[in-house]
């Protein structure tokens, strides 16, 4: 399979154009794909050999930005709503809301930058699969999606919506944004000193969730490693409020979990 365009995402350290070799500096690149292998253009040697995408890829890199705060890090936190902020769970949490009128279907271009999302930018989170997106995603690799696939796919996210529950492409995409930050901050602290970060990953992987309380305990260590990387943010608390995680997710995790993990 010939190279094609995939997404713009954060390039890794050292990262370089596949065509000419030349490092890339940006913070933010193009990735290409055979099918099977990934690799990094810059933006003049893609057009040149692959010529001009033929729709507007991908960017995985701004979702980074979706948990950033828009308050100052030196602000008082914002009081917590009332109710529980974290995850809820069980079937009164989720069929016990009054009927309200049904949102129409996302469109295609959500539906495949769902399952693009869950398929290629998920890796390492618990329950990323399921077996009606894995038939889609392979229905959509192999050209175009099958429309009952579609439409099967976009009722599973328009229940997710309506029901809050951590598998809505909103929360997915603050799953995909914050994980970035986790594995920067990892990225930059010591092997010896990195369990409290490694603990906040994991729990991520497996609930696609952290709790106010955990967020809190994260920006507070991001406080220390701004001293040494410009740029890394305060997070929003509240990105996760609300969110409502399934019984056997919850159920799995506990039995999985190890001392430390999550909360």
């Amino acid at each position: 399979m010939e190279w094609q365009y995939s997404r713009v995402d954060h390039l890794q350290p050292g990262a370089c154009c596949l065509f000419c070799s030349r490092p890339l500096k940006s913070l933010k690149g193009i990735v290409i794909s055979d099918g099977t292998r990934e690799a990094y253009a810059g933006p003049n040697c893609a057009k040149k050999h692959l010529g001009a995408p033929e729709e507007r890829l991908l960017d995985v890199a701004r979702l980074a930005m979706l948990v950033v705060s828009d308050g100052d890090p030196l602000d008082e936190p914002p009081p917590v709503p009332a109710g529980d902020p974290a995850p809820q769970s069980g079937p009164e949490a989720i069929g016990g809301k009054a009927s309200v009128a049904r949102a129409p279907l996302p469109p295609l271009d959500s539906v495949v930058q769902y399952l693009r999302l869950r398929y290629e930018v998920m890796n390492g989170f618990k329950f990323q699969r399921s077996a009606l997106l894995t038939e889609a995603y392979s229905s959509l690799q192999s050209g175009d999606l099958d429309e009952t696939l579609r439409k099967r796919v976009a009722g599973t996210m328009r229940s997710a919506q309506a029901n809050r529950t951590v598998f809505s492409e909103r929360n997915i995409k603050h799953c995909i944004g914050l994980n970035f930050w986790i594995q920067e901050a990892l990225n930059n602290t010591p092997k010896e000193r990195a369990s409290f970060l490694e603990a906040m990953a994991s729990t991520l992987h497996s609930r696609w969730s952290l709790s106010r309380g955990q967020l809190e305990a994260i920006n507070k260590w991001g406080a220390n490693l701004r001293r040494r990387v410009h740029g890394f943010p305060h997070l929003d608390v509240g990105i996760f409020d609300g969110v409502i995680a399934p019984d056997f997710m919850l159920q799995k995790t506990k039995r999985d979990s190890k001392p430390g993990d999550g909360a």
